[in-house]
């Protein structure tokens, strides 16, 4: 589900982030909803917030592949014992 939260300054967007986050939520975008804005106008916006998490990546176990390889030329090894 998406949770919007508007803001109209720098201290209540920070505030809401804080908020939201507190709550589990990840924040998708924030679009800033003054076109006109100049450097030193306040920032106004919309942030949307989930509680869609993705999944966590699968993590593969690390393989040894020393020990593999230890195992088989030893493997190698036994077949050229019965074999010669």
């Amino acid at each position: 589900m998406e949770y919007q939260y508007s803001y109209k300054d720098i201290i209540e967007r920070q505030t809401q982030i804080a908020e939201a986050e507190g709550k589990g939520l990840m924040m998708l975008h924030d679009n800033f909803d003054n076109p006109d804005w100049k450097h030193g106008d306040p920032i106004i916006g919309t942030m949307t917030f989930t509680d869609v998490i993705s999944p966590s990546p699968v993590i593969e176990p690390v393989r040894d592949l020393e020990a593999e390889i230890d195992e088989l030329r030893a493997e190698i090894g036994k077949i050229k014992e019965v074999g010669g």
